[in-house]
């Protein structure tokens, strides 16, 4: 599965770059607005790409957690590659509003999300 982070190609590229040099080791998305087919599996492989549809490199996911978005800590932030909680929670409180708003529904506390954890593999997916 190719996966882009981020929602413009520079984001994009930045985030395939902190994937590449080990900064970023996980990711959140809405449960949702995924369907339960969807649902990310441990020992699943994602191919990295760049905003520019780039290669990066190969993640493979070690852990997966269901986390309301009020039980998102410090460390899950640092882990995203977000630098704090307090950006981790701006960025992603505006990000997660927009997409909810689009299917008619609100960001809460109670909102909840899929955080994964991964590493750079060898492993091609």
């Amino acid at each position: 599965m190719i996966i882009q982070f981020g929602g413009t190609q520079e984001e994009q590229t930045e985030l395939a770059n902190l994937v590449e040099i080990g900064e970023k080791t996980a990711t959140s998305s809405l449960v949702e607005i995924k369907q339960e087919e969807d649902l990310t599996q441990i020992g699943d492989i994602w191919e990295i790409h760049d905003g520019k549809n780039r290669f990066i490199c190969f993640v493979e996911v070690e852990n997966v957690v269901l986390k309301k978005f009020s039980e998102v800590d410090e460390e899950f932030a640092l882990l995203e590659g977000d630098g704090s909680l307090e950006n981790w929670t701006r960025i992603h409180h505006s990000y997660y509003s927009f997409l909810l708003e689009k299917i008619g529904k609100q960001l809460s506390s109670e909102t909840l999300l899929e955080c994964v954890y991964f590493k750079k593999t060898d492993k091609k997916g």
